[in-house]
């Protein structure tokens, strides 16, 4: 196993967020999912279950852009060290509208209310120009590889 990494002349760190909606049918918790690529190289993923239970697929989807928008700060930085500063903010790529919204509105709903106020800090990175969310249609995400289970295989017995 290896990982390859490209020489480019193109290091925008771009990052994908994604997760699956009360997937574990024990307990109901979602898990997340991000990745990061830094020109057309894969340098950063992770896959976690969320801590609590997500009572939408926005919250789910929330609480994972929250991990991700955590990872771009240190990857950020890591770039700065490294003599490599982002000029722009960094795009995360979500493929849910109502995190999208949540996370760049500063209306807080009645529905949303109940949210856990350290996600809220997705708020400060996009209004600082941190990072930045970007709508990505769900047949695109390749952050859901992260998110799903591997379909069970099947013996058949003769």
């Amino acid at each position: 196993m290896k990982l390859k990494i490209c020489a480019d002349s193109n290091l925008e760190l771009v990052g994908y967020a994604d997760a699956d909606w009360a997937g574990d049918i024990n307990d109901r918790k979602s898990t997340s999912g991000y990745l990061y690529k830094l020109g057309k190289s894969l340098i950063s993923w992770s896959s976690k279950k969320q801590l609590s239970v997500a009572l939408s697929s926005t919250e789910a989807e929330y609480v994972s852009a929250a991990y991700a928008s955590q990872e771009a700060v240190w990857l950020r930085q890591l770039l700065k060290d490294l003599a490599i500063s982002p000029i722009q903010s960094t795009p995360i790529f979500e493929d849910n509208q109502g995190c999208i919204k949540l996370a760049t509105s500063a209306n807080i709903k009645a529905r949303t209310k109940h949210i856990d106020i350290r996600h809220h800090h997705l708020r400060d990175l996009v209004d600082s120009d941190v990072i930045n969310f970007v709508y990505c249609d769900t047949d695109n995400m390749i952050a859901d590889a992260l998110t799903k289970p591997l379909p069970r295989v099947h013996s058949i017995m003769n």
